[in-house]
């Protein structure tokens, strides 16, 4: 008699846990992993560490004509000339393998509302193996051969 009552309030119990438990949706991972990687870049920002920047990138970035090496100069640039990369305001958007992330960017006092005309190169990702990375404007993914 006391283990069928135990049984009962053990199984109530774990119907209970898996009731309670949110679920989080892939668009949410999603969402999750491409602010990461734009605190990541705040972080690495205010370190002066272009490589942990450039590790979000994807080597065959794109965006108004320029490349991964031009995207890493723009860093060094940003990096000597101001002292504070801020994100906030953050909105993405997912549409299957792209997203796009609306944000107000500041270094130090100059704010945009990114994407922007004159920068947005922080705002395109394509997901790859299972991650996100940046990719720019004029990404043009070419499939790896078999």
């Amino acid at each position: 008699m006391i283990v069928k009552i135990i049984y009962k309030i053990s199984f109530i119990l774990i119907v209970l846990m898996f009731i309670s438990c949110e679920t989080t949706s892939p668009d949410e991972l999603d969402d999750n992993e491409i602010r990461h990687i734009l605190d990541s870049i705040q972080i690495n920002f205010s370190y002066n560490d272009i490589d942990s920047i450039m590790q979000y990138y994807d080597p065959l970035f794109m965006h108004n004509g320029n490349d991964f090496d031009w995207e890493q100069n723009i860093w060094i640039i940003r990096i000597n000339d101001y002292d504070v990369l801020s994100f906030e305001n953050i909105e993405i958007i997912i549409e299957g393998d792209f997203a796009t992330a609306y944000f107000t960017m500041s270094l130090n006092d100059l704010v945009t509302e990114e994407p922007s005309e004159e920068n947005g190169d922080i705002s395109y990702f394509y997901r790859q193996f299972g991650g996100w990375k940046l990719c720019g404007r004029d990404f043009s993914f070419e499939p790896l051969p078999n």
